[in-house]
């Protein structure tokens, strides 16, 4: 998978939306770990049945030899979803739209990626769950 730092400019696909770059990691770049609130994962798990930009194929994780990994996703989570072929697409309450291949979710819950604090808040609101206190926690 390409590899972008987080909240940079989205590029990976062409987008008539500005966006910004959450969880496009590899394993040759660094990145944040560190504790995220379970309302994270539960609130990318809800929004990956809504995916965006699927592809044909899909990615494996490169941290691990894990098979492909699917999350049963959606609203009431019935939705089979299979990570490393999509995009979570999410908007901030100050307009800010993120993009993350659905995969974050794995990186989150086996390798401790810590997405941005903006990320986790945009995606717990448009889950519609209640975010009270922080979210993630950056070691």
């Amino acid at each position: 998978m390409s590899h972008y730092p987080d909240l940079s400019p989205y590029s990976y696909d062409e987008s008539p939306r500005a966006m910004l770059n959450v969880g496009w990691l590899h394993p040759k770049h660094g990145y944040a770990t560190g504790v995220v609130d379970e309302r994270v994962v539960q609130a990318l798990v809800i929004l990956s049945a809504a995916y965006e930009n699927q592809m044909r194929g899909f990615h494996r994780c490169e941290f691990c030899d894990t098979d492909r990994v699917s999350v049963c996703g959606g609203p009431n989570g019935d939705t089979r979803v299979w990570l490393g072929s999509a995009e979570i697409r999410v908007k901030g309450e100050d307009g800010t739209i993120y993009a993350a291949p659905n995969l974050v979710i794995h990186y989150i819950t086996a390798h401790r990626y810590c997405p941005p604090e903006r990320f986790c808040r945009a995606a717990v609101e448009a889950a519609g769950i209640d975010a009270l206190g922080p979210l993630s926690l950056v070691e």
